[in-house]
């Protein structure tokens, strides 16, 4: 049964699909509509039924990356809204889950070809339905195609460069979807500047230098490796003395100070970041170690949060952010949900990092990017860990691949063995998407 379920074509096949159907759910969700969610959930739903028993192992198979999800759920006990709480919690888990099934069963070059073709639909009817609104941040108007915001939809865009560049770039992939992950890439990038976002445009330009830098690398021998790492260690260790000189001398603050207003088009306070970010800094001190609890902050009826949405013009009265992912944990799960979000996601890194150079190819190199990517943006954003979430899918995908990887890592030292989850690295291809 076991070799039935990761070795048989048409579940691995069944598998990619789902990955397609389920990442469309995230972008119809996001789009304002619940059926997205539902489709999330379905997609993989329809894979798992017949083999029910082994997919829950399979799903558990790495305890590590349970942390944030199994946190969340115990705030349940001290949430200020325990009800909201663990309705999201549920919704987290469930996330977390899928993430998790869709790296046991996909090897890593299917689900990036399956991310490719998935975010291409966004780009597609961002194009012909999407729309303008205006920025409840800065009062300008922006593109934001079927999402509603600006910030998602440069998020979205961004990862289709990166997965679609991964695509282009491997020779593995087959030659449909390396002409699909072109216009992919061509729609991306207008749409990206469309969004007007800055930030997500310089994020996304060094994400690309990661996946090629990886690419490049991840081909050296060991002893190349060492010369350039050694090479740009003589160039980065100065460069961040320099930094911190400047820092201490008061100079920093000026040029990131001009870089922001004329440069960036921002006013001082990163159009009110800085302002979110105070407000913030007073809620943690309030509940600094275990917070108020899982998505029980930004709730209707809390005279600050109130505050906040009229200050800003969030006439909905829904959503909104610190725009910080460690301020927007701190205050929901205190710090200790800090940690143990950094502990998932540093993980992750090392680990994806020791896939891809072993593994040595595009799609390895592109979690690497991806993961870059939204650690970059976690300095003004909060792309995870919300539940049903495009940026908290993909951070416990690549989590559960590093988890893998390193499982299988340590198996090869101690002999052969039998394993749960296939084996990494792998350069074997079938179509479609090399499943």
């Amino acid at each position: 049964m076991r070799d039935q379920l990761f070795n048989s074509a048409p579940t691995k096949r069944l598998a990619w699909l789902a990955t397609v159907l389920c990442v469309i759910g995230l972008i119809i969700t996001l789009s304002g509509s619940s059926w997205g969610a539902w489709m999330f959930l379905l997609a993989w739903g329809l894979v798992a039924a017949p083999y029910v028993d082994l997919c829950a192992r399979l799903v558990f198979r790495a305890p590590g990356i349970w942390l944030v999800p199994t946190f969340a759920l115990l705030s349940v006990v001290w949430s200020q809204a325990s009800g909201v709480t663990l309705r999201a919690a549920v919704q987290l888990a469930l996330t977390v889950g899928i993430a998790s099934l869709a790296a046991g069963l996909l090897r890593p070059r299917a689900f990036v070809s399956a991310m490719s073709v998935s975010l291409l639909f966004g780009a597609v009817l961002s194009l012909a339905f999407g729309r303008y609104g205006v920025d409840g941040m800065t009062g300008s108007t922006v593109f934001l195609g079927i999402f509603a915001s600006k910030n998602t939809m440069a998020l979205f865009m961004s990862l289709l460069a990166i997965f679609s560049a991964a695509v282009i770039l491997d020779r593995g992939q087959t030659v449909p979807l390396r002409l699909i992950a072109t216009v992919s890439f061509l729609l991306s990038i207008p749409l990206l500047v469309l969004a007007r976002s800055a930030g997500a445009l310089l994020t996304t330009v060094a994400s690309l230098g990661v996946l090629a830098l990886m690419a490049a690398v991840a081909c050296l021998n060991t002893r190349e490796r060492l010369v350039v790492g050694t090479s740009l260690g003589v160039l980065v260790v100065p460069a961040v003395g320099i930094v911190l000189l400047l820092a201490m001398s008061g100079v920093l603050d000026e040029v990131m100070t001009g870089f922001v207003t004329e440069v960036l088009g921002k006013d001082a306070t990163m159009t009110g970041r800085t302002l979110l970010w105070r407000t913030a800094w007073a809620e943690i001190g309030r509940h600094p170690m275990l917070g108020v609890g899982y998505y029980a902050f930004w709730l209707q009826g809390n005279p600050l949060v109130e505050s906040i949405w009229r200050d800003f013009g969030i006439g909905s009265r829904m959503g909104f952010h610190f725009h910080n992912t460690v301020l927007e944990v701190a205050v929901e799960l205190g710090w200790f949900g800090v940690i143990a979000l950094l502990l998932t996601s540093c993980l992750a890194l090392q680990r994806v990092y020791r896939l891809a150079m072993v593994d040595q190819t595009p799609a390895t190199a592109a979690f690497v990017a991806v993961l870059f990517c939204l650690g970059a943006r976690s300095f003004a954003e909060v792309d995870a860990p919300y539940p049903f979430a495009i940026g908290t899918f993909l951070l416990f995908v690549m989590a559960a691949y590093g988890a893998d990887f390193a499982r299988a890592s340590r198996r090869s030292a101690m002999g052969p063995s039998k394993a749960l989850v296939p084996s990494y690295p792998t350069t074997s291809c079938s179509p479609p998407g090399c499943v």
